[in-house]
């Protein structure tokens, strides 16, 4: 039965999880430039960020940095659902009891999945996004690519801000799946359902809870990794001191009211179709 369901993953995981990242990145994008906007430049909610980036870029300046985010959140959401697959049957195969452990390994897998996601494709991709949406609210703000960043300071300029991105990435991703596999088996077992059959409806409501929670805990470090990687600060520490002492503690809230529904939204979405194209490819 293991090696069947195996079978049933592999490639069908890869191409779920891609699928299911275009699509909420399309969705969701305009949420993320806002949260970054509310961080980096100080406004006092979503309304005012919108009002910054229309007057400044038009529609368009909502959508800045958008190939480096679609192409992060395909591929992250890929080697995300990949990676945890991958680990959880490496754990098997060493023979972890993970039904009877069933939250542990969640977090487990989620942490190295969000590591190995981070590292290889997150920390350079999420730099070149927070470039261009620094400059979404700034009339006349010269949006730099990949390459252009590389010609100008070398490569490692794409993982400035990478220890933040990992730590949040990696914290991200482990409290997603723990809370996704906690709520949809419980849920199931309210309601009567086979986990691997229960509708799409279940899988979007316990992704989008998993990523509100996950929002909520980490906020402090992206705050962190979005000035590290805007050029604001240096480190992980200092940004974190010095918003607390410019602007107080409860600004390591900022961005929350953009970010939480964006990240609820986003791991619904991604939650549930990754359940749901998987079923599909099945059949082959």
């Amino acid at each position: 039965m293991a090696a069947k369901d195996a079978k049933k993953g592999g490639w069908r995981t890869l191409v779920a999880g891609g699928a299911a990242g275009a699509i909420d990145c399309c969705i969701t994008m305009p949420l993320d430039t806002l949260g970054t906007q509310i961080q980096l430049q100080g406004y006092s909610g979503p309304v005012t960020a919108t009002r910054a980036i229309l007057a400044a870029k038009g529609v368009g300046g909502l959508y800045a940095g958008f190939g480096s985010f679609l192409i992060q959140s395909s591929a992250k959401s890929s080697i995300r659902f990949f990676g945890f697959e991958a680990l959880g049957q490496m754990a098997d195969s060493f023979g972890a009891d993970r039904k009877t452990h069933n939250g542990f390994w969640s977090l487990v897998c989620g942490m190295g999945a969000g590591t190995v996601e981070s590292l290889s494709l997150t920390a350079p991709t999420d730099r070149v996004k927070v470039l261009a949406q620094a400059q979404s609210g700034i009339k006349g703000g010269v949006e730099m690519g990949a390459m252009e960043l590389i010609r100008e300071k070398g490569i490692m300029t794409l993982y400035v801000g990478g220890l933040a991105t990992t730590l949040r990435q990696s914290t991200s991703v482990a409290t997603r799946f723990f809370c996704f596999n906690k709520i949809k088996t419980g849920m199931c077992d309210s309601l009567g359902y086979d986990v691997k059959a229960a509708p799409v409806w279940l899988s979007f409501s316990a992704g989008g809870i998993g990523g509100a929670v996950s929002v909520g805990l980490n906020n402090p470090i992206d705050i962190a990794k979005s000035k590290i990687q805007a050029g604001h600060s240096t480190s992980i520490v200092g940004s974190i001191k010095d918003v607390i002492v410019k602007e107080g503690p409860f600004a390591l809230s900022a961005g929350l009211s953009a970010r939480m529904p964006r990240l609820f939204l986003s791991q619904a979405i991604q939650f549930s179709l990754v359940d749901y194209f998987t079923k599909l490819l099945m059949e082959y």
